[in-house]
């Protein structure tokens, strides 16, 4: 069986080390520079700045910012890890800066905080630290890689250090295509560059969109409409369009006492909780309604004891989906607890003597949002077939503007924000 750990070594150079870490384990291996989990172990991988409700892992380097990040390890004793960091361009590809030209100190540093769990059924370990501003040099993309004394990678995990030295307005439209009016959403963006001269030539200046965090949602532009000065508006009439999609579907698991309104019966058995979640049913056609969301993410928190970090629970969560017939594509888990993916981990089975979709996956206790999602033709999350689209949906949205002047060896990230639909 061929191994889920990558092997990594950590030389000085970018350009030494990606040529390292692709040979590391096999010639067909390839680092992707996106959040990634390559150790089974490894669970309930968080990062963010003030909230864990924030949809991006984004710190100014303007003013005193941090990100802090965690994780669990499913094992009774701690192990000496490691955290690199490295930059990438504005499509998440190497670029052939020094670490010594983007970070402060060591490229490499060891992770001295942990714990062990309180009293748990499913023992772990669980890891913290934090990335202050005052250690990135420039702006940009960076992954962050968490790896053992032995250089296997356990997981990467994607940060943004932005400037925010220039200013972004939204507004959000109603489509002007009516086959499209009551699905999608439509954006128009205006970005002033504060009196920055930047060429208008679709080279310089770069907006990214990305729908609540997810990766498979982003759009590029880089050419605008609308060239004023210091003034860029991609304001073409639906020029960026957005699925509206629905409110995302959320599971309360935050107690093993009782039963709450998405917990159907809780159930202890071969040194475990396994959890059966109330069922779901399709939405496609279903009317709209307003819900509370977080957009797709999840929240470590325990009802019954203080310390959520390590006094909570890992469960086996038992998801059903109700379906008279089976899809003809393979039907999965999807959001960010899945790392916006669909893997075999996360894919559900259809059982036609319950006419369900039933599926299971180890969490740890919590409030968790997701859908359904299949694949399209391209291979990629597509959740319009189970959940369906409404334009009236609550999303949030992060823009970022990348800049690179001519001749600059890197993309500046001079804006990262993020807009609410409905605010």
């Amino acid at each position: 069986m061929k191994s889920n750990i990558v092997q990594l070594s950590f030389p000085i150079f970018f350009s030494l080390w990606i040529q390292t870490f692709l040979h590391a384990q096999d010639n067909s291996f390839d680092l992707p520079a996106i959040d990634t989990t390559y150790d089974v172990k490894v669970k309930s991988i968080l990062c963010y700045g003030n909230s864990p409700e924030e949809i991006l892992p984004i710190m100014s380097l303007s003013k005193d910012d941090f990100l802090a990040l965690q994780f669990d390890i499913l094992e009774p004793s701690p192990r000496e890890l490691y955290y690199s960091i490295f930059h990438f361009d504005q499509y998440w590809t190497p670029n052939d800066l020094k670490p010594e030209e983007y970070l402060k100190g060591f490229q490499e540093t060891q992770i001295y905080h942990y714990a062990t769990s309180r009293k748990t059924l499913i023992p772990f370990v669980h890891y913290e630290f934090t990335l202050p501003s005052s250690q990135f040099l420039v702006s940009g993309n960076y992954l962050v890689c968490v790896s053992d004394i032995s250089k296997n990678v356990l997981f990467s995990k994607r940060i943004y250090v932005s400037e925010n030295n220039v200013l972004v307005s939204i507004k959000f439209r109603d489509p002007a295509n009516a086959s499209v009016y009551r699905s999608h959403q439509a954006l128009e963006i205006t970005v002033n560059t504060n009196k920055k001269i930047i060429a208008n030539n679709g080279k310089e200046l770069a907006v990214h969109i990305i729908q609540n965090g997810d990766p498979n949602s982003l759009q590029v532009k880089t050419i605008p409409n609308i060239y004023a000065g210091d003034l860029f508006y991609f304001t073409k009439t639906d020029d960026i369009l957005f699925k509206g999609m629905k409110e995302y579907r959320h599971k309360d698991i935050r107690t093993l006492i009782s039963t709450t309104q998405d917990i159907l019966v809780w159930d202890a058995k071969k040194d475990n909780y396994h959890c059966w979640l109330i069922p779901d049913e399709m939405r496609t056609y279903k009317p709209y309604f307003t819900d509370y969301d977080i957009n797709g993410k999840y929240l470590i928190l325990n009802r019954d004891l203080p310390d959520a970090n390590l006094q909570s629970d890992y469960i086996m969560a038992h998801f059903t989906l109700n379906s008279r017939d089976a899809l003809p594509e393979p039907v999965y888990l999807y959001g960010a607890f899945t790392n916006w993916k669909l893997t075999p981990e996360y894919e559900m089975e259809y059982d036609p003597s319950r006419k369900a979709y039933l599926g299971q996956v180890l969490l740890k206790m919590g409030y968790y949002n997701f859908m359904y999602a299949v694949p399209d033709s391209k291979n990629k999350p597509d959740t319009s077939p189970i959940e369906g689209d409404w334009y009236e949906t609550e999303n949030d949205y992060n823009l970022f503007v990348y800049y690179r002047p001519f001749g600059s060896r890197y993309d500046k990230l001079v804006f990262a924000g993020e807009f609410n639909s409905n605010r």
